[in-house]
């Protein structure tokens, strides 16, 4: 099991909580880019919306900022105030997202599957 903590805010050292307008377009102008640094790539997978949430199921790729390659799933469920974007909540298989950003004992990057 991977530490606590997402992955991406652990390497960040950043909130993994994505709450209100300052802390989403930090995250997304300035946190995003220094550790996804070239080639991102979004497979949509699905979206599902009722009320003031919606749900995106995507997988992501990209190079990191190291130069290797990073590839995993996400869901994101973003909840709405007011018609706008207020909360960010994202999921991921963090186990694999560390190893990819940090490498296991074995130095392997790459996904088992």
């Amino acid at each position: 099991m991977a530490p606590s903590g997402n992955a991406t805010a652990v390497a960040l050292g950043a909130t993994h909580h994505m709450v209100g307008r300052e802390a989403i377009v930090h995250f997304l102008t300035v946190d995003f880019p220094r550790m996804f640094v070239a080639d991102v790539a979004v497979d949509f997978r699905g979206f599902y919306a009722d009320g003031d949430v919606v749900v995106v199921e995507e997988t992501m790729q990209a190079t990191l900022a190291d130069g290797n390659a990073y590839s995993n799933d996400y869901c994101f469920i973003f909840q709405l105030r007011d018609g706008l974007i207020h909360r960010v909540r994202e999921y991921m298989d963090t186990a694999k997202g560390h190893r990819m950003v940090f490498g296991d004992a074995g130095g392997d990057r790459t996904d088992d599957h």
